[in-house]
């Protein structure tokens, strides 16, 4: 599930559960809009896979530009973001 948040200056997708493929289409709603800062906050997430890495990708695209940052990574999301180097792509906290 995802939960969007908009404020002036940021939009924060809040995503529960597992951030998988069955989150595409939610997800693509979800950053339909501009933003000037977007925050992906993973703290209701313990399980992620190669197509939310791709959902991220396709985010940070979007943004153009914009800062993208994802926060509260723990366990395996924290692995597999590491593993794949997105730390290079976007800001993650803790």
């Amino acid at each position: 599930m995802i939960e969007v948040s908009k404020a002036t200056d940021v939009t924060v997708l809040r995503i529960t559960g597992r951030f998988d493929f069955r989150c595409v289409k939610e997800f693509q709603a979800a950053m339909s809009a501009p933003a000037p800062l977007w925050v992906v906050d993973l703290e209701g997430v313990d399980y992620i896979d190669s197509a939310a890495l791709g959902m991220l990708l396709l985010l940070r695209e979007h943004a153009n530009g914009t800062r993208v940052s994802v926060r509260h990574l723990k366990g395996q999301p924290r692995e597999v973001l590491l593993m794949a180097k997105f730390d290079r792509m976007f800001a993650l906290e803790a």
